[in-house]
């Protein structure tokens, strides 16, 4: 046992009574937390134990809670995880990268690489403003599918369906896990939709956004899946390969134009540079579970590195904050001073 973690097993007599008044030392904790948490209240639960009187995990709890701890580093690119994290990060003033590899943002690669306008909602929204139809008559757009599978010429979320659409539609596109965090991220500065097809320009967009609107962070966030799309009784969202492994190309891409990357960035870039990262990709749950429903098409163009040059951009001044747009890098660098 690492011997900073020795009083941990330490008696209860070594522990100072809950509200004492003295602060015990504990080793693991810097002095500046430890001098501003006061001991814990009797019956309180810490992380490390169950209730008691006061002792390690009393303080411990009160500590890892304390307002001089920041999770959010001081590089300039990071990655969070869903709805939480893109709510977090737009009340931080950060620019926004949401990647929902399977396949929301390959959806909308795709589409405004073809000139379509892309109305972004989550299912409840929809609901609310009266259901799909209802949607589409308010927002003057044609309705999100209910159906992945779309007939010749119409538009789904399957991204080979945006191959035979009409181009320059405004379409309202939904999804459960990417539709939801664009959602959650609607109070942020920039939102940008990225993926592996589009992985160079959107790190450049990112870039040249984080200037034009002098945010001091790129959050790129991996969405999810919901634990549903594996087993209809299961509730909540899991962590998602391809999502972890399309955010890793946007900060690959990102630290390639000299931007400074957290831990978590770092990790995600990693993987992405990793030379099974596209086969594991086309190995993963969601990809599996897209080829037994018949789209393996939409795998093979979720695969396909940075053949977009658009990134989905949500329109600025925009009131509903729901609106992407294509735009491309410019011209002039986007390496950061």
């Amino acid at each position: 046992m690492h011997e900073g973690h020795a009083d941990l097993n330490a008696s209860a007599d070594a522990v100072p009574p809950p509200n004492s008044g003295v602060v015990p030392d504990y080793p693991d904790l810097p002095s500046a937390v430890v001098e501003r948490t006061a001991p814990a209240a009797a019956g309180a639960v810490g992380v490390l134990g169950s209730a008691g009187a006061g002792g390690p995990a009393a303080y411990l709890s009160r500590a890892t809670r304390s307002a001089a701890f920041d999770p959010w580093p001081d590089s300039s690119v990071h990655v969070e995880w869903g709805r939480t994290g893109a709510a977090l990060a737009a009340a931080r003033g950060d620019v926004i990268v949401v990647v929902d590899v399977f396949s929301l943002s390959t959806t909308l690669s795709i589409a405004v690489s073809r000139d379509f306008t892309c109305l972004v909602y989550s299912g409840a929204e929809i609901e609310s403003l009266g259901g799909p139809a209802m949607a589409a008559l308010r927002l003057g757009a044609r309705p999100p599918s209910r159906r992945r599978k779309a007939a010749a010429g119409q538009v789904s979320l399957s991204p080979a369906s945006l191959l035979e659409a009409e181009p320059g539609q405004r379409v309202i596109f939904t999804s459960r896990n990417g539709a939801s965090v664009v959602s959650a991220a609607s109070k942020a500065t920039a939102v940008l939709i990225g993926s592996p097809r589009n992985a160079s320009a959107c790190a450049a967009v990112a870039a040249q956004l984080m200037t034009s609107v002098r945010a001091g962070r790129v959050t790129v966030i991996a969405c999810g899946e919901h634990w549903s799309s594996v087993d209809p009784a299961a509730i909540g969202t899991r962590p998602a390969a391809e999502d972890w492994i399309g955010a890793g190309a946007v900060c690959a891409g990102l630290a390639d134009l000299g931007y400074s990357l957290s831990a978590e960035a770092r990790l995600a870039a990693a993987t992405w540079s990793h030379p099974t990262a596209l086969p594991d990709l086309a190995d993963c749950v969601s990809a599996r579970e897209l080829r037994a429903a018949g789209f393996a098409a939409d795998v093979e163009l979720a695969l396909d590195v940075d053949a977009d040059e658009k990134v989905p951009v949500r329109m600025a001044g925009e009131q509903t904050g729901r609106v992407f747009l294509g735009e491309a890098a410019r011209d002039e660098s986007a390496v950061c001073g």
